[in-house]
C-alpha cells in the first residue's frame, strides 16, 4: 500500500488518455518529449513527484529513434506496448534505452514465448487483468516469473482483485482499488471520528463569528491542543508562542483554520494507506485552486468537496451516507452525491485530469495552461501540509 512510482500523463486537452491517445503516430512522440521536459525543466521531478520514478509511454516512432535525455535513467521507467516489440527498429530503440539505465516496461505479454532479444530487455510487465480471465492470469504469472519479470497488475478496481493478484505473485499494482469504500468492513464510522469530522463541515460557515469559532473548537480538546501544537511548530515560524484559541483563529484566518482542522482530522485515520491522504489532500487543493482562479467569492467549499469526495475511502461508508451524517451545506452535498453546480463542476474536472481524460479537463473558462498551474500547485501543498501533520 506504498506508492513507489507515477505514471507521467500526457496528451492535449482533447486527447482521451495518455500517450496512447487520438493523436497521430508521428506527434505522440513529440507530446511524450513535451511532458518529460515539462515535468523535469518546467515543473522539476522531485515537485511533481518527489524522489519516485515516472512511467512514461514511449510510443513505436519515439522508439524507433531514441533520444538521449537529459535526466538520471533510474527515474524515467519507459513503458512500451506488444506492437512496437513487432518492430525491429523500436526494438533496437528499446535495447538502447535499456543500455542507457532505463527500466523497461511492456503492456502485454504476447511476445513472451517468441522473442528472446525481447525478453532480455524487458525489467517489468504490465498485465491488465480485467482483459484476462482467472485460468489465463493462473497459466501466465508463474510463466513470467519464471523469466525473471517483475509483475505490474493493472486495472485494480476492487479489494477482491487486489488481494488476488497478489497471491498470483504480483509485485505493484495500479488502479482505483484504493478509492472505494469496499475497501473496509466498516459499516459506520466511529463515533471519535465522526464527531471531529462534523466538526469540521461546521466550521465551513461563512456566518461564525471568531467567538462561536472559538466555542466551536474549545469543545474538542484534542483538535484545540493539535492546532496549537502545529501553529506553534517551525512550520509557521511566528515570533512569538500562541496560547490561546482565539489568537489562533486571528493570526491564521478562518480559510486557514479550516484546512489546518482538515488536515488535523485525516491524521486521526491512521489505518489507511498515506497515499490515499495525499491523494485527498490534492483533490481538495485542486478543486480550491480551480475555485479561486474561477473567480468565486469563498473558495472554501470548493477544498471541502474536493477532501470529501474521497472520504468515503478513507472511512468506508457510502457518500450519500456521509452527506446524510455530516452538516455540510446542500451545495456541497449535491456536488459529492451528483455532481451537480459549480462546485460539482469543478470536482468532474478534477478527476478527469487525475485519470488524464484531457477532454474532460473543462472548468468554467480556464484554459488548460492555468489548470495544469493549479494541480503543480496542488501536488506541492499536499506534499507540504503531509510533512505539517507528521511532526
Amino acid at each position: 500500500m506504498a506508492v513507489v512510482a507515477f505514471d507521467l500523463l500526457y496528451g492535449q486537452p482533447t486527447h482521451s488518455a495518455s500517450g496512447s491517445a487520438d493523436a497521430a503516430p508521428e506527434n505522440r512522440g513529440r507530446l511524450a518529449l513535451r511532458a518529460l521536459s515539462s515535468a523535469a525543466l518546467e515543473i522539476g521531478l522531485d515537485r511533481l513527484a518527489g524522489g519516485l520514478p515516472l512511467h512514461v509511454h514511449f510510443p513505436t516512432p519515439l522508439l524507433v529513434d531514441a533520444p538521449t535525455m537529459p535526466f538520471p535513467s533510474q527515474r524515467i521507467v519507459i513503458e512500451v506496448s506488444e506492437d512496437s516489440l513487432a518492430n525491429p527498429q523500436a526494438l533496437a530503440g528499446i535495447q538502447a534505452l535499456r543500455a542507457r539505465g532505463h527500466a523497461i516496461t511492456v503492456d502485454g505479454c504476447a511476445w513472451a514465448h517468441s522473442d528472446p532479444a525481447a525478453l532480455s530487455s524487458i525489467t517489468m510487465v504490465k498485465l491488465r487483468i480485467g482483459q484476462r480471465n482467472a485460468v489465463d492470469l493462473e497459466r501466465t504469472v508463474p510463466e513470467l516469473k519464471a523469466s525473471g519479470m517483475k509483475l505490474m497488475a493493472a486495472d485494480v478496481a476492487t479489494l477482491e482483485q487486489f488481494e488476488r493478484c497478489v497471491a498470483l505473485g504480483f509485485e505493484t499494482f495500479q488502479g482505483d482499488f484504493l478509492q472505494h469504500a469496499q475497501t473496509f468492513r466498516a459499516r459506520r464510522v466511529p463515533s471519535n471520528r465522526l464527531s471531529t469530522l462534523r466538526l469540521v463541515a461546521s466550521l465551513q460557515s461563512e456566518n461564525y463569528s471568531i467567538a462561536e469559532v472559538e466555542q466551536l473548537l474549545s469543545q474538542d480538546i484534542s483538535m484545540s491542543y493539535h492546532v496549537l501544537r502545529c501553529i506553534n511548530s517551525s512550520y509557521y515560524n511566528l515570533p512569538r508562542k500562541i496560547d490561546s484559541i482565539r489568537t489562533a483563529i486571528v493570526i491564521l484566518g478562518l480559510e486557514n483554520l479550516r484546512q489546518l482542522c482538515t488536515l488535523l482530522c485525516l491524521q486521526g485515520l491512521d489505518d489507511r494507506p498515506p497515499s490515499l491522504f495525499v491523494h485527498a489532500l490534492t483533490r481538495a487543493r485542486l478543486c480550491e485552486q480551480l475555485g479561486r482562479i474561477g473567480g468565486a467569492a469563498d473558495p472554501g467549499p470548493f477544498f471541502m468537496t474536493g477532501l470529501f469526495s474521497l472520504l468515503n475511502a478513507l472511512v468506508g461508508i457510502p457518500t450519500e451516507k456521509i452527506v446524510e451524517e455530516l452538516p455540510l451545506t446542500p451545495a456541497i452535498g449535491r456536488a459529492l452525491v451528483a455532481g451537480e453546480g459549480d462546485l460539482g463542476s469543478a470536482l468532474q474536472c478534477t478527476r478527469a485530469y487525475e485519470r488524464g481524460a484531457w477532454s474532460h479537463v473543462l472548468y468554467r473558462h480556464l484554459t488548460p495552461d492555468l489548470i495544469r498551474a493549479a494541480y503543480v500547485d496542488a501536488v506541492f501543498w499536499a506534499e507540504q501540509a503531509r510533512t505539517l501533520i507528521a511532526r
